[in-house]
């Protein structure tokens, strides 16, 4: 049973409690099996299930940005091949199609007051009071609504989606991610994974602790956007003590299974395990994990810290929606008084300054911004058209001389002083054109006497007990207290050929 099932099993039979038409008070209280309506045969669910984990990923990775169905279309067909877009097209629709849900909520009694200061129950001013302000001044549970419902956000002109907060809590709840408080067990289950030698489970069991940290740490930035709910304040003000005892609890865990991945015994019976497994598996993927752990626990904590100490110094108040591309513009527009800029620049700008040039490219994004502000048109980006990142100097260095190299050591080994003095460390760029140039690839060519694989994998590093000294025509000098040189690696005699 998957998590999503044991999420829906949970949760069925709340749904038939609010989809009954029972009447109250009614004296037949047998109730027959539900038959439910559909297919029956789970294509729907999971369709949307799959959707719905895929856009928690994307929200992880992109921060909340929007996604295009072309992207979910391709991913959902990983599963389904033949994925019509019309069926994603309705699952999509009916995600992001609120309903409503009925509820009641208890309400404390409302004492009003009248100009004196007398407390007064009942009507005021002549006024009858509903029935809805009848139950709050009684302290009885009255009826809400609400229609945040809705698990998908979608633009309506360029159709691209992403999770709503309900979406995400959805989500949450369906990977059975517990509270903080809590967590500490599941850093223990790490220490129990290495002990069992089960280390496959230890990445899962990272990434449960990291979204329970990611829920606390959005829990934080909401009461700073909005303190206005008390609970929520008073709630954090009473589990400060458990929350820093948990922290700590899952702090100390981790670093002593941290430490275990360096003793000779678990590398061994490691190394063991990954040979049998189908997937290749390093050692760093679990320190990795581990280490993000940390550092999401080191934020937390100072992030709870600081919030803490704003409360009780009275610091905090509401920030509501701030335009931050607004107020920039406006800041350019007119700029603050020259004591303020003063005391910005004295408390975050470097020591060193001299002459400091505001860059074009840092304003492109509030031009666009307020360009799609006053534009008709909807302004739909392909990614497919994204300029590719600058290719590195390494990368065209192995590309040009990467063959003449693999075929220069397969006639004899090539030590450093021999690849100096034959000139590997220079190739030409642009040789076909007129602006030919010729680059100087010493650092690249150091590169793969340290990193073979570079070049290819059945290469290895010879060193020679012998000192050498090498003057470039530059003036740069080269010394080495051992000479080491790139060879082919020795094959097995069980291995060569006969």
């Amino acid at each position: 049973m998957t998590a999503w099932n044991k999420l829906l099993v949970a949760t069925t039979r709340l749904l038939d409690l609010h989809d009954s038409a029972h009447e109250p008070g009614s004296p037949f209280v047998q109730v027959t099996q539900e038959q439910r309506r559909g297919l029956r045969d789970g294509y729907w669910l999971d369709l949307g299930c799959l959707l719905l984990d895929y856009l928690l990923e994307v929200d992880f990775a992109t921060n909340s940005a929007f996604v295009t169905q072309r992207r979910c279309l391709a991913h959902l067909r990983e599963d389904y091949p033949d994925l019509p877009a019309d069926d994603l097209s309705f699952v999509i629709n009916l995600l992001a199609t609120p309903s409503e849900i009925h509820f009641r909520q208890w309400q404390a009694p409302r004492v009003d007051k009248d100009a004196n200061g007398e407390a007064k129950v009942g009507s005021e001013a002549g006024v009858e009071v509903g029935l809805d302000d009848g139950a709050a001044l009684r302290g009885e549970r009255s009826k809400r609504s609400t229609k945040r419902t809705a698990l998908i956000e979608k633009q309506g002109q360029t159709g691209q989606v992403r999770l709503t907060p309900s979406g995400r809590q959805t989500v949450t709840l369906a990977s059975q991610v517990e509270d903080l408080l809590y967590s500490e067990y599941d850093a223990a289950k790490v220490v129990a994974a290495l002990s069992r030698g089960d280390y496959a489970r230890v990445p899962d069991i990272t990434q449960q602790i990291l979204m329970a940290i990611r829920a606390l740490t959005q829990e934080l930035r909401r009461v700073r956007e909005n303190p206005t709910h008390e609970g929520k304040l008073a709630a954090l003000l009473d589990n400060e003590r458990h929350y820093h005892n948990a922290l700590s609890t899952i702090q100390s865990t981790l670093l002593s299974a941290r430490s275990q991945l360096s003793t000779p015994a678990l590398i061994a019976q490691f190394d063991g395990w990954a040979e049998q497994q189908d997937e290749e598996w390093d050692l760093r993927m679990l320190s990795g994990a581990i280490g993000r752990v940390l550092n999401a626990i080191e934020n937390l904590s100072r992030r709870l810290s600081e919030l803490l100490a704003d409360i009780a110094e009275g610091r905090i108040q509401s920030m509501g929606v701030i335009d931050f591309a607004g107020l920039a513009h406006q800041l350019l527009l007119s700029p603050p008084p020259r004591r303020l800029q003063d005391a910005v620049i004295a408390r975050m700008m470097p020591l060193g300054t001299e002459v400091v040039m505001p860059r074009v490219e840092t304003l492109l994004p509030l031009v666009e911004t307020r360009r799609a502000e006053r534009s008709g048109a909807a302004l739909v980006f392909d990614e497919a058209r994204d300029r590719p990142g600058a290719d590195p100097l390494l990368a065209r260095y192995l590309k040009v001389q990467g063959p003449a190299l693999r075929r220069r050591l397969r006639q004899a080994p090539l030590s450093l002083p021999e690849a100096l003095g034959e000139g590997w460390h220079h190739f030409e760029t642009g040789s076909e054109s007129e602006d030919a140039e010729i680059l100087d690839c010493l650092p690249q060519l150091l590169n793969t006497f340290v990193d073979t694989q570079l070049l290819d994998d059945h290469l290895s590093v010879g060193i020679d007990d012998t000192p050498f000294t090498i003057d470039l025509p530059d003036g740069r000098r080269i010394e080495g207290a051992v000479t080491p040189s790139l060879r082919l690696r020795e094959t097995a005699p069980e291995q060569q050929e006969v």
